[in-house]
């Protein structure tokens, strides 16, 4: 019994000291680049579906009508589309590797008594930055674009009168 007991004890203590496998999944950065990451794929996914609808599209655009000329520029806008969306997922998928490699090395910083982890200062400061930047993102989209118009016109597309006339 009394060796059983031992046996039991030791290998509660062992089990104390182990290392967390995954730190990062307790990290709210990482949780946030791996969504931002999902996001991306999603929406890859469905651009390239309607690529594929639109190369379809061509095909039955009838000659002479003026719908080949519509429908090449959507095709170009999409293609130009998935580039971007694959160049951003390319982008979460470093920044999700570099995250996790750091996520490692700064829980490992944190069991021989270095900075705590998770960082609560370095994630109020993610959070308040990203905030911002989608804060400006949906300002900007509220408030739209100017467009740029030919020189001596108006936004309206109405010419300016001519002095004197």
């Amino acid at each position: 019994m009394k060796y059983l007991l031992i046996v039991l004890l030791f290998s509660f203590l062992a089990a104390c000291d182990k290392n967390d496998p995954t730190p990062e999944l307790s990290d709210d950065i990482y949780k946030d680049y791996v969504e931002e990451f999902e996001i991306s794929n999603r929406e890859l996914e469905s651009t390239q579906k309607e690529y594929n609808k639109l190369l379809i599209e061509k095909t039955k655009a009838v000659p002479q009508t003026g719908q080949i000329k519509f429908v090449q520029k959507k095709i170009y806008d999409s293609e130009r589309q998935i580039n971007t969306l694959k160049q951003q997922k390319q982008f979460f998928e470093i920044k999700i590797e570099l995250r996790r490699d750091l996520a490692r090395q700064r829980a490992l910083e944190s069991q021989h008594g270095g900075r705590p982890w998770p960082d609560v200062a370095e994630i109020a400061t993610y959070k308040s930055s990203i905030k911002f930047q989608r804060d400006k993102l949906a300002w900007d989209k509220n408030k739209g674009m100017k467009k740029n118009v030919p020189r001596g016109t108006s936004a309206t597309g109405e010419a300016p009168k001519a002095a004197g006339h």
